[in-house]
């Protein structure tokens, strides 16, 4: 890895070595300064001559478009890819409002924008850990992380809700994981892995192998995964901004990544113009309640952009309309980001004549369960066969 020189705070700009002390399995994830998250950074100099040899037309007519998120390995670090085809979704135009596009990541081999971030730090993990490919195992929340686990041949250990489906059952079993049921939500799988990370942590001096922690999502290397989302959508924009970005709640995507890919792509001379303005639909209460960090509210501000608070039922009918009227099936998050835009184009932040992308981070068949509760489907035995009339569109 000999581009990265250093780990930098987001917020504060500290630095932080990335050479790993003994007692740490990998680099930390927030500045030890005021808990910003770390970013990866490189020698620019040395970076901007390896990616000059890629200046973006000649990318542009690079082959092999299939390589996905690794078609930027100029900008990335050296390391053996793990990859199950991650990165190159497709950027979809809305059949009825002009101007809006959606980069759609739930068509990402595990259905969400959390692949590229996985893929990366599993890849990194390989150079980091000496190249003991498989020796440490990892310890993760979600079924997506225990595919990328099984193909780097890695032992994963896996915290999920106790009540989860028998389809999701299935899955983290034919990955090979370890299941550890864990009574409660997410929220709790989370601390129980924590305190088993901290715990092997411990162990490590009995001889035992560490377990690395997956799960986070900001992690730098995830970060640097999640990176190419920024890059690939200015690609398919002919390396220009869109006017705006209607941003999912949460941490499905990371808005720290992409505005980092910004950053660099400003600096290597691959885009240039006004950043685009951010909007957040941010769901403030219910299932389905998200939001953004501090770090990521501090960018939405810097881009001239803002949330706008809704309801879960808003939601809900943005997600309908998309599926019934456009043939997407957005996840929640992407319903939220979708609902945000009714408002915005009516007061004119958002015209027509503007370019736009809604970022859909997830496909909404992984939310299966809980749409399924919160909808009111009429059903025939088991499964269900229309919405009713009325419904949730217009007032029962």
């Amino acid at each position: 890895m000999p581009l990265i020189t250093h780990l930098e705070c987001s917020r504060c700009r500290h630095q932080v070595s990335m050479a790993r002390p003994p007692e740490a399995v990998m680099p930390p994830s927030f500045c030890p300064v005021d808990g910003g998250t770390l970013l990866i950074r490189y020698d620019m100099k040395a970076l901007r001559m390896r990616a000059r040899r890629e200046q973006p037309a000649e990318l542009a007519a690079r082959p092999g478009r299939s390589a996905g998120m690794w078609r930027y390995a100029e900008v990335l670090p050296e390391m053996m890819p793990i990859s199950l085809g991650e990165g190159w979704t497709p950027l979809l135009r809305s059949r009825r409002h002009a101007g809006l596009m959606v980069k759609d990541e739930g068509a990402n081999p595990t259905g969400t924008a959390e692949a590229r971030g996985v893929a990366m730090a599993l890849s990194m993990m390989g150079a980091y850990d000496g190249g003991l490919q498989g020796r440490w195992p990892v310890a993760a929340l979600s079924i997506g992380q225990a595919a990328y686990a099984a193909a780097a041949q890695r032992k994963a250990h896996l915290f999920l809700p106790r009540d989860l489906s028998p389809e999701d059952d299935l899955r983290a079993v034919l990955y090979g994981a370890e299941v550890h049921l864990v009574d409660g939500s997410v929220e709790q799988c989370r601390r129980r892995l924590e305190y088993e990370v901290n715990h092997r942590r411990t162990a490590q001096d009995a001889g035992e192998d560490p377990w690395i922690d997956l799960s986070a999502p900001q992690h730098p290397f995830r970060v640097e995964g999640g990176k190419t989302l920024g890059y690939e959508l200015v690609e398919q924009m002919g390396w220009t901004y869109p006017d705006a970005l209607l941003w999912p709640p949460g941490d499905a995507t990371s808005l720290i990544s992409v505005w980092k890919a910004f950053e660099e792509m400003e600096d290597l001379g691959w885009v240039a113009g006004r950043r685009p303005r951010i909007y957040v639909g941010e769901i403030a209460a219910g299932r389905f309640a998200a939001a953004l960090d501090s770090s990521s509210l501090e960018i939405v501000a810097a881009s001239g952009g803002r949330v706008l608070r809704l309801d879960e039922r808003t939601m809900l009918v943005a997600l309908s309309d998309w599926a019934m009227q456009e043939g997407v099936f957005l996840s929640p998050q992407g319903a939220a980001a979708a609902a945000a835009f009714g408002p915005l184009a009516g007061g004119g932040e958002v015209r027509p004549d503007e370019r736009s992308v809604l970022v859909n981070p997830s496909a909404g068949w992984k939310d299966g369960d809980a749409l399924l509760a919160a909808l009111p489907l009429r059903r025939r035995g088991r499964f269900p066969t229309s919405l009713p009339v009325g419904g949730i569109i217009t007032p029962v």
